[in-house]
């Protein structure tokens, strides 16, 4: 797309833990976890006024709060 830009939201702040198992004929496999890391982007043109695609603190927060809520889930 012309004149499409983006930002992306990547890091260390961004990773939570999640436990799962698998059944299969005659038992499962033991609980267990994963460290996973999350990121996000978001394309579009630039705004007019302030030239952002979106304010990079704003997504860096929302993207925070998204991980909180995954994690040990």
């Amino acid at each position: 797309m012309p004149d499409t830009h983006s930002v992306r939201v990547a890091g260390d702040h961004l990773v939570f833990c999640a436990g799962h198992f698998i059944t299969y004929a005659g038992g499962c496999e033991a609980l267990h976890g994963h460290n996973y890391r999350a990121a996000v982007e978001v394309w579009g043109p630039l705004d007019a006024a302030d030239g952002y695609v979106f304010d990079f603190v704003a997504l860096t927060d929302r993207a925070k709060e998204l991980v909180a809520e995954l994690g040990h889930k």
